[in-house]
């Protein structure tokens, strides 16, 4: 009995499915033209999303222009030059920036004097006043006795440099007065006229002169360092005198220290 009704209800439910099945609705209008999510005017807008391959295409095919990686370098035209050089002409660098390069030589300062005796007979030269007193002499000089002396330098324009050396040419004017006490007495005082060569080197000053201790003559060397600020100078040092003939004793030769002030207009 139970294999009787399993068989009908089998039976019932072949004729019963299409039934149910055909009365279901379709969400997506796919069977019919109406539609429960987007109803009768929804369309998927196929031109809307298309794409157009075509110009991608063309596109590869087309060759490239140029193969280098960082591009073709094309040369400036003449007028972009021409603006370049006027503007670096402004800025001091080119042909015409003379007046600003001699600015930079001589640059404004009170203690510059350079500027003011530019196209002067002064001009690259120098003047020094030293102030000094015998402190060695040799043993012929033991019993002379010495006073305080000055000299007068003037440095020539023509010199030479070759950095960090300079050589300069002066004319040194120097007093000198000894005064023997024992046991012939005499003195030996005057005014040395000499000629040098100053070679200067990190300060370091070495000059060296023949000429004369009037009445006779002599040799004058030295050796100082010198300090420079602007256009002025300080330098201190030893200087070392021979005398050829230093009456009554004959030849005879003294030291001194000397401190020296002058002015550089080079």
């Amino acid at each position: 009995m139970d294999r009787v009704i399993i068989a009908l209800c089998g039976v019932m439910l072949l004729f019963i499915a299409p039934v149910v099945y055909g009365q279901e609705e379709d969400l997506f209008g796919t069977a019919a033209d109406d539609s429960l999510l987007f109803g009768d005017e929804f369309d998927l807008g196929g031109d809307d999303f298309s794409f157009d391959f075509e110009d991608e295409t063309e596109a590869e095919e087309a060759p490239a222009e140029s193969d280098d990686f960082f591009g073709e370098f094309e040369e400036e035209p003449e007028e972009e030059t021409a603006d370049t050089t006027a503007a670096g002409d402004d800025w001091g660098f080119g042909e015409d920036s003379t007046d600003l390069i001699t600015e930079e030589e001589y640059p404004d300062h009170p203690l510059n004097f350079q500027k003011a005796v530019q196209g002067t007979f002064m001009e690259g030269s120098g003047l020094t006043l030293s102030l000094y007193s015998p402190q060695y002499v040799s043993d012929k000089m033991d019993t002379w006795y010495s006073f305080m002396d000055y000299s007068l330098s003037i440095v020539s324009p023509w010199h030479f440099e070759a950095a960090p050396t300079t050589v300069s040419f002066l004319l040194d004017i120097s007093s000198f007065n000894f005064k023997n006490s024992f046991p012939a007495g005499g003195s030996f005082k005057g005014v040395s006229i000499m000629p040098m060569v100053r070679v200067e080197l990190y300060g370091i000053e070495a000059e060296a002169g023949v000429g004369m201790y009037l009445p006779t003559f002599g040799v004058m060397t030295g050796l100082g360092y010198s300090v420079q600020y602007h256009s002025l100078f300080v330098s201190a040092g030893y200087r070392w005198n021979w005398a050829y003939d230093i009456a009554p004793i004959g030849s005879g030769w003294w030291m001194e220290p000397r401190l020296t002030t002058g002015i550089k207009l080079w």
